[in-house]
């Protein structure tokens, strides 16, 4: 088995029901500093695989609050500590990220290029995940997140099988595998709120999309479509392209979008599956996630129109069902929708935000931006840290 780093974020915010008042930073399930959380399951689902003991494991502890950045990387630390005679396994924090920036500042990278590495929203966090693996100069990086659990124990031999390999006259560069939640590759689109439904129902495309792709056809194909916490990419691949850090969710979709953009195509391996186990969300308002979801979609319709070699068609049913020129409409009469809905309730602050939505949608914050500009200055950028950080390793 090659070479191979596994890198797995891990999301913490205050204590009790404390844990995401005054939050800086919006990830959607940090664990309290006094829960348990997920990561220890997901680490002792790691005695069922073949080869993990030749894995380098980097754990990434991220807080929602700079205030808690010291407690979020000990209580990591206190969780894996069971694990580390079992694995070679690091944890990877703000304070020694600081002392990587530093080495690297000494290298020669410039101040521009490293302000690349932060933990400031999920995009930030995966180019972190990203650096891990190039300070490791391993071959290719897994990526998992620490609310799985892994039930094949020939998870790791796929992986190493299927990246590098040639297919159709192209080589395997990145692997998509997908997620069981918890025993089907499908969504419950029973959960659909009502004012979803008409012009949002995300859930209803994605299995479109997962029956037409993981259920059926060939066991390696393109994918449109990629989970952030099933994946692995090569070297190469890490080292030229970055996440793309003005995406604050669906940063992994936008990064498949950014490797096609590069000429590098995501395959998918319909056997590689990993138990996803998510904890209940965080209590945030409707509005806030349509509005997430309409700066998402409508940054990555921007990235789709602008790059030629991109096709609205190839990325159907998902995302192009949210990536055409209906996706405007579409914001416009969810948010609408939910609006009345608010407005039943006599929910006053609400219904304001829902007309901030639809004023989004109408105007297009990034109808103007130079996006093809913007990914040129962050790869420029990105490639610089990574020729000077190969090899270097993770500090303690």
């Amino acid at each position: 088995m090659n070479n191979f780093t596994m890198v797995i974020p891990s999301y913490w915010g205050r204590a009790g029901e404390d844990v995401t008042a005054d939050e800086k930073i919006v990830f959607d399930h940090p664990t309290p500093l006094d829960e348990e959380g997920t990561l220890g399951r997901l680490l002792e689902s790691m005695e069922v695989l073949h080869g993990v003991s030749g894995a380098k494991i980097v754990i990434i502890a991220v807080s929602n609050h700079p205030e808690i950045t010291f407690e979020a990387s000990e209580r990591v630390r206190s969780i894996i500590s069971p694990y580390t005679s079992r694995y070679d396994i690091k944890c990877l924090h703000l304070h020694n990220l600081e002392k990587v920036c530093a080495e690297l500042a000494q290298r020669g990278v410039s101040a521009a290029s490293l302000k690349l590495l932060n933990f400031d929203n999920y995009a930030a966090v995966r180019n972190v995940c990203s650096l891990a693996g190039v300070l490791n100069g391993s071959s290719y990086t897994v990526f998992i997140d620490d609310d799985e659990v892994f039930t094949d124990p020939h998870f790791l031999q796929k992986v190493d099988e299927g990246i590098g390999r040639s297919l159709n006259g192209d080589f395997v560069h990145a692997l998509a595998g997908y997620y069981l939640q918890p025993d089907t590759y499908l969504l419950d689109e029973s959960r659909v709120p009502e004012w979803r439904v008409p012009y949002w129902n995300n859930a209803r495309a994605m299995n479109s999309a997962f029956e037409l792709f993981i259920g059926r056809g060939k066991r390696l194909k393109p994918i449109p479509f990629v989970f952030g916490g099933n994946m692995a990419v090569s070297l190469p691949v890490l080292k030229r392209v970055p996440f793309d850090p003005r995406i604050t969710r669906g940063e992994d979709i936008d990064f498949l979008l950014n490797l096609r953009i590069q000429g590098i195509v995501f395959y998918l391996d319909r056997e590689l599956a990993i138990r996803h186990l998510p904890p209940e969300y965080s209590s945030r308002p409707a509005w806030k996630k349509v509005r997430e979801d309409a700066l998402r979609f409508l940054y990555d319709r921007k990235k789709v129109r602008d790059h030629p070699v991109l096709s609205l068609e190839e990325l159907m049913p998902y995302p192009g069902e949210f990536l055409g020129p209906d996706l405007d409409e579409r914001i416009v009469k969810t948010s609408e929708l939910l609006l009345k809905e608010y407005q039943s309730k006599g929910q006053s602050e609400d219904v304001r935000e829902c007309e901030k939505n639809i004023s989004i949608a109408r105007e297009d914050p990034y109808r103007a931006f130079d996006i093809k500009t913007w990914l040129g200055q962050i790869t420029e950028k990105w490639r610089e840290i990574t020729a000077r950080a190969e090899g270097c390793g993770i500090p303690e």
